[in-house]
């Protein structure tokens, strides 16, 4: 057996809905807590789901009940364990490079499955400095600073040089990374600095007035530099780019695509213009438009310029299965309610609406058709829900 391994006994057994807690004589998992997330493993064969800290008490979530003293092997997931150890030092680091170099506060923390995150007390931080902080962590990885997690007594925590205060009393657990850090933490933290890899910073996000940081370390910074490359080869090969040209691409490209979506908009105005100008020479109460080929958005443009000149306008597009109804507020009916009971009644599509205006969704273009013929049918013959 290691430190991930331990043969133990089930001491208790409680059930709620999300499944079996049992208690263990001994457990070698991390409980959640502090910001970091708890241990995944297995007790025996089980899955271990989740890990709290109650009353004291090491709580372990499986899918099945294990009886009160049944022998047990609790094993730790040693590649999440090392994980969750290397983003929590990374914090560590982080926190003692912003506060001791520039003044900068940690608020507060947080390990999550893809990525973790600070909170940082400053208003303003841009690109330029994250570059230049996580060149300085950078550094002192290569440093390799030693690491040491102890238990002192709380009278002889040195207490002018911890991180952040702690109402803890009694043994005192110590993290301490050599010369930058001296913590009070229950948390789980790799050997040297060297382990961590490196730090890369992922997004930097205005919070509260604050910012919020969030960073990869180790395997997920790894991870996330490879997803990084493999998304600029598919711009180089698709554009032929070069590391140095892409970025002027992608703005012309960009500049290219507004251009074309103005140069669009001004057609669809001037084909709605035309197809309405068409519906409108057949003397109709209701205004039936389908649009088998075009975006949704001429659909709707339509079916709006219609509806303004005092129709009840229905229209049909194909390519989202969707179905409009709708008029200027002239007319009595509430098109919402009598969309919705149509379909319920068809038991075909999902939609509703308000009075003056409805849409739905089909799940084929057959029922589209049905849908919209029978609506047209009754809307011209009057028949509407009571």
């Amino acid at each position: 057996m290691n430190q991930y391994t331990v043969n133990t006994i089930v001491t208790s057994v409680s059930e709620d809905g999300k499944g079996h807690w049992h208690t263990l004589e001994h457990s070698p998992f991390y409980a959640e807590g502090g910001g970091q997330p708890a241990d995944r493993g297995w007790i025996d064969s089980h899955d271990v789901l989740d890990v709290q800290l109650k009353e004291g008490e090491v709580w372990h979530l499986l899918s099945a009940a294990l009886p009160t003293g049944t022998p047990v092997v609790a094993r730790i997931n040693e590649h999440v364990r090392r994980d969750h150890s290397i983003q929590h030092t990374a914090q560590h680091l982080l926190t003692a490079i912003l506060e001791d170099r520039h003044g900068i506060r940690t608020l507060s923390f947080g390990i999550g499955e893809e990525d973790s995150s600070i909170e940082i007390e400053t208003a303003g931080m841009d690109w330029a400095q994250v570059e230049a902080l996580e060149q300085e962590m950078q550094q002192l990885i290569f440093e390799n600073y030693p690491i040491h997690v102890y238990e002192i007594a709380e009278e002889k925590v040195d207490r002018t040089r911890l991180r952040k205060a702690t109402d803890r009393t009694g043994m005192i657990r110590i993290v301490e990374i050599e010369g930058l850090d001296y913590n009070a933490c229950g948390g789980t933290h790799v050997e040297t600095t060297g382990q961590l890899g490196t730090i890369h910073v992922t997004t930097l996000k205005k919070v509260r007035g604050n910012i919020r940081l969030t960073y990869v370390a180790g395997n997920r910074a790894l991870k996330a530099t490879q997803r990084a490359r493999e998304a600029l080869r598919t711009i180089h090969h698709t554009f032929s780019t070069t590391n140095e040209s892409v970025a002027a691409r992608v703005i012309e490209e960009h500049t290219i695509r507004l251009e074309r979506e103005k140069e669009i908009k001004t057609l669809e105005e001037r084909i709605a213009k035309a197809k309405v100008e068409a519906v409108l020479q057949e003397d109709n109460y209701v205004a039936l438009h389908v649009g088998r080929t075009e975006a949704e958005t001429l659909t709707t443009a339509i079916i709006e310029r219609i509806a303004a000149t005092g129709r009840i306008a229905v229209g049909a597009n194909y390519s989202t299965q969707k179905l409009f109804v709708m008029h200027d507020g002239t007319h009595d009916i509430a098109v919402g309610t009598f969309l919705r009971a149509t379909l319920q009644e068809m038991k075909i599509g999902r939609g509703g609406g308000n009075h003056k205006q409805a849409q739905a969704r089909f799940t084929s273009v057959t029922e589209l058709e049905r849908g919209m013929e029978e609506i047209v049918r009754r809307l011209q013959e009057g028949v509407l829900p009571c």
